[in-house]
């Protein structure tokens, strides 16, 4: 007797796991949006090596004034001059306007010893996220 039919070969079964797997998970993960083109918001940095935009979020200010903010950050943003760093990263407060310069920095003060905590390159701005209206303002680094 001859050998049998040839039977194709069969994928093996964590592969096949795995693809079910990836298949599900993306499913869930996936989102899109929709970017308005008639009504654009542009907003530059003065440092073109800062990452300016590199996290974005939207967050809405309720003291003392009721105004919509980008909250921009530039993980790789000069220091304010302080004479112990040069490169902290920062993150901008940016209205919702038409001008593309009107952006301001935050003021976030470290009242640390800079002797014990590295700042330099500390990438401040990596993260930005807005709790909601009258919220509080994250940002982080890392």
């Amino acid at each position: 007797m001859g050998p049998g039919p040839r039977r194709a070969p069969r994928a093996p079964r964590p592969m096949l796991c795995a693809l079910a797997l990836m298949v599900a998970a993306g499913g869930r993960v996936a989102s899109a949006f929709n970017l308005d083109t008639r009504f654009l918001v542009v907003k530059e940095a003065e440092n073109p090596g800062s990452l300016f935009g590199y996290s974005v979020a939207l967050h809405r200010q309720t003291e003392r004034q009721q105004r919509y903010l980008l909250l921009a950050g530039a993980p790789r943003e000069l220091a304010v001059p302080d004479g112990y760093t040069n490169r902290t990263g920062a993150v901008y407060l940016c209205p919702l306007t038409a001008s593309k310069d009107d952006c301001e920095r935050m003021d976030i003060t470290e009242k640390s010893d800079p002797d014990h905590h590295i700042i330099e390159d500390m990438w401040l701005g990596v993260t930005v996220a807005s709790q909601g209206p009258a919220g509080r303002v994250l940002e982080t680094a890392t």
